[in-house]
């Protein structure tokens, strides 16, 4: 599947603007253009980068997920609290290998309920997952009693480990997006969702599996969520109570900002990659010139709403379009 005329402006769009960003922060900050910071702002995307190609197919089927970032957060402190051992006399607690499955089992399982909530009891996307958001983040904040935990072992090996120059997490996020950028233009489970999504209706009618396709999307989305929680966590050592908070509203962003429709039926897996780069680059560049951290969220909101308005007014003009030509 080709993109469309739009999805190809906006792409370019998107482009101009990460290189336009890049060099207003380049002459503002010497440090931007080196290469350790470059290299630092694929490790801090990454998180963003794997959340978004889930929260892609999510939105393609017209659905939303607001939980992902407090999945990240339950998902790895159930991972540690259930395989982490803290020594006598130790403040570290040290975690073994188990520590990975554990998480991404608990990050699917989450996601799964998710999407049963949605296809079973059939509550809107928004109000389900803004539930267990709150219901999620409470208890991962009962099981760590809302404090900082530092954390050692098998868990850094992943977050602080390296192949030739980059971090093992943007090799992670550059796997996931490919992945997922064939399974949406090349399978038939991605030409099932962009069907899904653009005409529910008409899907159910030609067969296609509408629940076991939103547990499935709504599934990955918890794994990206865990994946996400893994790699901050490793790469920090320590799991704090705000871990993940704020993810879910930086993941849309990125993705509605790279072109996916949220009235559903479209979406780029390429559009939402550019757009975590761009947030990512964004907030590193303001950190190095030193402005005001409160700055961030006013850009990031206005870039949602900026975001939010072209593609109603995207959708609106293509409706027309369909109307003139039938």
């Amino acid at each position: 599947m080709r993109m469309s005329r739009l999805q190809q402006v906006q792409i370019l769009i998107l482009l101009l603007l990460l290189a336009g960003v890049s060099l207003i922060f380049a002459r503002n900050s010497a440090s931007f253009a080196a290469w350790t910071n470059l290299r630092n702002i694929l490790l801090d995307a990454t998180p963003i980068v794997v959340g978004a190609v889930a929260m892609t197919f999510v939105i393609i089927t017209r659905g939303i997920d607001l939980s992902i970032g407090s999945i990240a957060n339950l998902s790895v402190a159930s991972a540690i609290m259930l395989t982490g051992v803290r020594p006598e006399g130790s403040m570290l607690t040290e975690t073994g290998w188990a520590v990975y499955p554990v998480a991404l089992a608990v990050g699917m399982g989450l996601g799964f309920i998710n999407g049963l909530c949605i296809t079973v009891l059939r509550i809107n996307p928004l109000i389900a997952t803004l539930g267990t958001m709150t219901f999620y983040r409470g208890i991962g904040l009962h099981l760590t009693e809302a404090s900082l935990i530092s954390v050692q072992g098998a868990i850094s090996w992943f977050g602080r480990g390296q192949f030739l120059g980059l971090g093992l997490p943007v090799w992670l996020g550059i796997a996931v997006a490919v992945t997922a950028a064939v399974i949406l233009s090349q399978s038939v489970s991605g030409r099932q969702m962009l069907a899904l999504g653009g005409s529910p209706r008409s899907a159910r009618e030609t067969g296609i599996g509408e629940v076991k396709i939103i547990l499935v999307v709504y599934a990955l989305v918890g794994l990206a969520g865990a994946c996400a929680g893994l790699t901050i966590v490793g790469r920090v050592g320590v799991l704090s109570s705000e871990l993940g908070s704020g993810l879910e509203f930086t993941v849309i962003t990125a993705v509605v900002l790279g072109g996916t429709s949220l009235f559903g039926g479209s979406g780029s897996i390429l559009g939402s990659l550019l757009g975590a780069l761009l947030l990512t680059t964004i907030q590193n560049g303001l950190n190095l010139i030193g402005a005001d951290p409160y700055h961030y969220d006013v850009i990031r909101g206005g870039i949602l709403i900026a975001a939010v308005t072209m593609d109603t007014l995207a959708s609106r003009i293509a409706g027309r379009t369909r109307l003139s030509v039938g």
